[in-house]
């Protein structure tokens, strides 16, 4: 099925209301708007080690809302409303407020964005136990491989970046049997996944974003895993005393899985060590290679010794454990 693209351009200060009274007519919306690259890029607490280029090309664009309607009749009601929206907005607007609110309609084909990236995501193994294996694939599972479903239109964090990679092989490495994980940062819940199905008993999901919450639960579902076996928690530990009240209370863990960037990581030095089991393994990641010093200094001066380390394609990966003053 192919679809119309509708790109209205704005303001700034108007795209996230015109979105939500967009969203009414057609179901859903998109922002662009290269002030949001600059405002995360400044941003008081730093989340970010590498930004891609792409996200620099033509600064002084206009911010534009965008939204995909059906080439039908249906598609074509809801053009025209949106047409009607924007000329009441228009005709009230004496402030500018919304920009030049022009609309730009054009075709857009399905395939390219719903089917053409599926030639690209095939099977593969990680480690010496694991097999990640798209929903749409029929793959014959290795002998002595764990299946793990994970599809690219969940979220990210399929296991094929890097960052992710690494830290489930060094899960796969692991003998996690019975272990309760907590998995901050938890993004599309691979990891925490990845535990379970290796025998981890109970995997505490944590992230900022409330999407996160939703993704992990269909992954989880996809990958035959229950309610009973995991739990979800949506929120900033660094900002919130509260939750790690709660995520220190629900501890101790025999693994914490952080895949997060330098900064973050460096600050939960804080809070991650003192959450661990005597005897467990705190695992790392998102770290860009130049930032990986900073990492180990941090960790290490909580307590913590480095067991293990793995690096690929400018990113780098840390196991810890306890060392023997932080047990005293």
């Amino acid at each position: 099925m192919d679809y119309i693209e509708v790109k209205i351009t704005t303001t700034h200060e108007a795209a996230e209301l015109l979105a939500e009274l967009l969203a009414e007519i057609t179901g859903g919306c998109s922002v662009d708007d290269p002030q949001t690259v600059e405002d995360f890029i400044h941003a008081p607490v730093k989340r970010w080690d590498y930004i891609e280029e792409q996200l620099f090309d033509n600064p002084d664009r206009c911010p534009s809302v965008s939204c995909y309607l059906t080439p039908d009749a249906d598609g074509a009601s809801r053009l025209k409303q949106a047409g009607e929206l924007l000329a009441e907005l228009k005709s009230q607007d004496e402030t500018g407020f919304y920009g030049a609110l022009t609309m730009a309609v054009s075709p857009v084909r399905s395939e390219d964005w719903e089917n053409k990236w599926k030639e690209y995501y095939k099977p593969f193994p990680v480690g010496d136990r694991l097999f990640v294996c798209p929903s749409w694939e029929q793959a014959q599972v290795p002998e002595g491989r764990v299946l793990l479903t994970m599809d690219p239109a969940s979220s990210f964090g399929t296991g094929s970046h890097a960052t992710t990679r690494m830290c489930m092989e060094q899960l796969d490495a692991l003998d996690v049997s019975g272990q309760k994980v907590l998995d901050v940062g938890c993004g599309s819940g691979i990891l925490a996944c990845t535990a379970l199905l290796l025998g981890a008993r109970h995997a505490l999901a944590c992230d900022i974003e409330e999407n996160a919450m939703r993704v992990t639960a269909e992954n989880m579902d996809k990958n035959g895993l229950t309610g009973l076996r995991y739990s979800t928690r949506c929120g900033d530990l660094l900002a919130d005393p509260a939750l790690r009240e709660e995520l220190a209370a629900k501890g101790p863990y025999g693994v914490i899985l952080a895949n997060i960037v330098a900064d973050v990581l460096i600050a939960m030095a804080a809070y991650l060590p003192a959450w661990l089991a005597k005897d467990g393994h705190l695992i790392l990641s998102g770290i860009i290679d130049s930032r990986a010093q900073e990492v180990r200094d941090a960790f290490c001066k909580a307590g913590m010794v480095i067991t293990g380390e793995r690096a690929r394609d400018g990113w780098v990966m840390l196991c810890c454990m306890r060392g023997s003053d932080s047990e005293k």
